[in-house]
């Protein structure tokens, strides 16, 4: 079955045009299965969190198969944002020291450096060359004060793919500075590499088909001895009964340092079946057998003369095309009263394909689009 056959496993995908997996991806339908499972877990009360702390385990280990790593390097957090925010406490930070982003990150890669002001922290922030980042440019900006370099693998404003992560992680290393990654629109529909990587993590809801409430955390294990979390909790010590408890504690190794208490519980259960799923396509067939898809998206809007945000060049492509309209919400607007669901606002209209999308998606949306357009001139 190739990818894109997949769309008869998701309702929504059949009954109209979706293409909004970057703001909110379909569930996996076996999500609703692996609720009731917890479900029946909690009646059991305390013998019950056997079965949790299990699946718990199991998620993490699919979650560290995804990532190509070990699952001791892998955590849960409530969301991505709780983990870059994790980061910027958990660092000593000094007056004059420097961070590095780019003008193509969501607000949760940007507020938690801008908060870091306060401290003397400067904020370097990166403009993208027609909606993509030059490799170059990021690491010339690099420089001894630089300490943390923080980049998406996917921007969600253009959806240009930065695959040189390595080298630009290299050149961080080279300064000590820490290099972290937002994988949130990459992962679980293009490939993602820990090259280089000392900090990762990626929102559980969008391409990854799973429920709210998660984020994935990695951690190198070269940076583990670096990184004091700036939190912790019964969950995250490795002995919370010890005899010396009021006096000291030891966090537990890898990255369950960062989970200070009960985790998720139901959304593990979901995110499971979820990754289980992803595992069994694969993420490389799933990107390769889009590509064309996404390929005739940004043809068809090329034709009807919009401004493109997003680069051209199969490079850097992911699965996100958008284009600029001083009437995005309006346009949205438009599109959704056709059945055709689309992300529209900051003056840019963006649609996104996964696994449940087709050509027949594409084609619909640029037929619907094409009078709205002509409508708006």
């Amino acid at each position: 079955m190739s990818a894109n056959m997949h769309k008869n496993l998701f309702p929504t995908a059949q009954q109209m045009t979706y293409l909004d997996t970057a703001a909110e991806g379909l569930p996996l339908p076996q999500c609703e299965g692996a609720f009731s499972q917890y479900c029946r877990a909690k009646a059991r009360g305390t013998p019950g969190r056997r079965e949790f702390h299990a699946v718990e385990a199991e998620t993490l280990g699919l979650a560290a198969r995804l990532l190509g790593t070990e699952a001791a390097n892998v955590a849960f957090l409530g969301c991505a944002s709780d983990a870059l925010n994790l980061l910027a406490l958990s660092l000593d930070w000094t007056s004059g020291d420097q961070v590095v982003i780019s003008d193509l990150e969501f607000p949760s890669n940007v507020l938690p450096w801008l908060r870091l002001k306060q401290m003397g922290v400067n904020v370097e922030v990166i403009r993208g060359d027609r909606g993509a980042l030059r490799e170059e440019e990021i690491i010339a900006r690099i420089t001894p004060k630089t300490r943390l370099v923080s980049l998406s693998q996917v921007s969600y404003k253009t959806g240009a793919y930065l695959p040189c992560m390595g080298k630009i992680a290299a050149a961080a290393r080279k300064v000590g500075a820490v290099m972290s990654v937002d994988a949130t629109q990459a992962l679980g529909r293009c490939p993602v590499s820990l090259e280089g990587v000392d900090y990762l993590m990626s929102s559980s809801f969008k391409w990854l088909l799973g429920p709210h409430g998660l984020g994935i955390v990695y951690i190198a294990p070269g940076f583990r001895p670096r990184f004091k979390p700036a939190s912790v909790g019964w969950y995250s010590v490795q002995d919370l009964f010890s005899p010396n408890r009021f006096e000291s504690y030891a966090l537990k190794k890898g990255a369950a340092c960062v989970s200070a208490g009960m985790p998720n519980f139901p959304s593990i259960y979901g995110l499971r079946q979820a990754l289980e799923f992803l595992l069994q396509v694969g993420v490389e067939r799933i990107d390769q057998e889009l590509k064309p898809v996404v390929a005739r998206l940004r043809q068809g809007l090329t034709e009807l003369g919009v401004e493109l945000l997003t680069p051209a060049g199969v490079e850097v492509a992911s699965g996100i095309v958008a284009f600029a309209h001083p009437q995005a919400e309006e346009i949205g607007a438009a599109l959704e009263q056709e059945g055709v669901i689309v992300w529209a606002g900051d003056g840019r209209v963006r649609a996104s394909v996964h696994l449940y999308n087709d050509v027949s998606d594409v084609d619909r949306y640029l037929n619907v689009l094409a009078p709205i357009l002509a409508g708006r001139k």
